[in-house]
């Protein structure tokens, strides 16, 4: 595999990364950098690193929840654990050796096995995280005012120290926004909002949103409404003034309505500027994204057959509204794609049926060519992936 990525060292500029979506270190971290995996079978789950200049891998550095994700800040790694709302912070200074756990509840307000958390995002700077709370299913405890959390970093062992109330969709009848990915770029923060109704089984309640608040001044919130359904990641640029975001619509039931699929947003004047292309365009439901400028975007592309998923990343130009060439398929379920400098990873999870590529993490240049079809392995499917410093 060594010969088509002895040129890797690009990966050393890059972003964090994560499930479902990526939340960007606006300063490149220092040299070297591992990439924190997690990988799960639903039952075990682990950490493995790999190291992109000699791309050795570390399988199995320690045992981790089933359901946790992956995301860095500098040279801390930092693990979510969605089953039992917990944070784990790793140090790379240490080798990894001595990570903290820490609740992530208050009590009284929000238990910690009802939380379900899905990103992080660490504002080293102010001493403070914030964290979305989805609500386990079937809880009623994550409503509007606890979705997002924020953690002090010198108390995480005290768990939650307080929440920024977010609205719910005007259609949305569970009161609860699904607040998911996290990204930030200038002073700003911005929460990918879903709007899904979950006393429908999770069907959009309309269009979702983007929730924006300042870092510096997190009581204030404002709201960029999508034009796409059940938004399911977004990319922000450099410049800070725009973004692009997929949308899966009605995934679960594999419908193809339009509603749904690529669209670019105008984050500087909170406006999306429509979707530029639906999900029958497509064929399939966006499951995640990721992209390497306003125009240039590799979208897993997900279509239902039967009770299983084919998953497909293609690359997509939002300009000229056209889907590429397929890049890395099919495989049964991609947790994420992420845009690393000059390259591409994207992670094949779930377990392969006849015809997929098996799981595994793939590698290879943000061209818009087709990826290498030979895996990184981890013994156990890939579920989240970041860069940390070391």
């Amino acid at each position: 595999m060594s010969k088509y990525l002895a040129h890797v060292s690009p990966l050393l500029s890059v972003f964090a990364l994560g499930c479902g979506g990526e939340t960007p270190q606006m300063v490149p971290p220092p040299a070297p950098t591992y990439l924190a995996v997690t990988a799960t079978d639903y039952v075990s789950g682990t950490l493995s690193l790999l190291d992109p200049e000699t791309l050795m891998v570390q399988k199995a550095i320690d045992q981790v929840d089933p359901s946790s994700v992956a995301r860095a800040f500098g040279t801390k790694l930092y693990l979510l654990d969605s089953s039992h709302g917990s944070l784990r912070v790793y140090d790379s200074v240490d080798s990894f050796k001595t990570p903290k756990d820490s609740p992530l509840s208050k009590t009284g307000v929000v238990d910690g096995t009802q939380a379900n958390p899905h990103d992080i995002y660490v504002d080293s700077q102010r001493g403070r995280a914030f964290v979305t709370l989805y609500g386990s299913f079937g809880s009623t405890q994550v409503k509007s005012g606890q979705a997002l959390a924020v953690l002090d970093l010198t108390k995480l062992g005290s768990g939650i120290s307080s929440f920024v109330p977010l609205t719910v969709g005007a259609s949305d009848t569970d009161a609860n926004p699904d607040a998911s990915q996290l990204l930030a770029c200038g002073d700003n923060l911005y929460v990918l909002l879903q709007d899904l109704d979950r006393n429908s089984g999770y069907k959009p309640a309309g269009s979702g949103r983007i929730a924006k608040l300042s870092l510096s001044n997190p009581t204030t919130v404002s709201y960029i409404q999508l034009a796409g359904e059940n938004p399911t990641a977004m990319a922000i640029y450099s410049g800070c003034d725009e973004a692009v975001v997929g949308s899966a619509g009605d995934q679960l039931g594999g419908t193809l309505s339009g509603k749904s699929g690529i669209e670019r947003v105008d984050l500087k004047n909170g406006k999306s500027l429509g979707l530029a292309l639906t999900d029958s365009m497509l064929g399939g439901n966006v499951s995640t994204l990721d992209a390497t400028d306003a125009q240039h975007v590799f979208a897993d592309v997900s279509v239902k057959s039967g009770s299983s998923y084919n998953n497909t990343v293609f690359a997509v130009d939002t300009m000229a509204k056209t889907k590429g060439v397929a890049v890395l398929g099919p495989m049964s379920y991609v947790p994420s794609v992420a845009v690393l400098g000059s390259r591409l990873v994207v992670l094949s999870g779930g377990k392969a049926n006849a015809g997929q590529l098996r799981p595994g993490l793939y590698l290879g240049a943000a061209t818009g060519t087709p990826l290498p079809s030979e895996p990184f392995d981890f013994a156990l499917p890939p579920s989240s992936v970041a860069l940390v410093s070391r």
